[in-house]
């Protein structure tokens, strides 16, 4: 590999790193944002009773999942999952071809 096909490989490489980080802090924020929202949607419905003067009104679970109805969908969050694991395996590739280049 000549001097200017290294260096290029390098960009590219530090540049595919740094969009694979992106994307992964991106996913654990989504991912821990529709945690945070599941586990409120559960503790609303763990105490759901039609007309207790001491529990939660179904209302209460009925906004958490209006709320976050779109991130909380567990076709979306298996595929953020998936997407998670592949982009970690990715990273990991990049981090090691890193290594090797002599760049890390």
């Amino acid at each position: 590999m000549s001097g200017d096909e290294q260096d290029a490989a390098i960009v590219r490489l530090v540049k595919q790193r740094h969009e694979a980080k992106q994307r992964k802090a991106l996913l654990e924020n989504e991912l821990r944002t529709a945690g945070h929202a599941l586990w409120e949607i559960g503790s609303a419905l763990k105490s759901v009773q039609a007309g207790g003067s001491f529990q939660e009104q179904p209302d209460r679970a009925l906004e958490e999942i209006e709320k976050a109805s779109k991130i909380c969908e567990l076709s979306r969050i298996k595929a953020m999952l998936v997407e998670l694991r592949e982009t970690d395996k990715r990273l990991t590739q990049l981090n090691q071809s890193a290594v090797q280049l002599g760049i890390d």
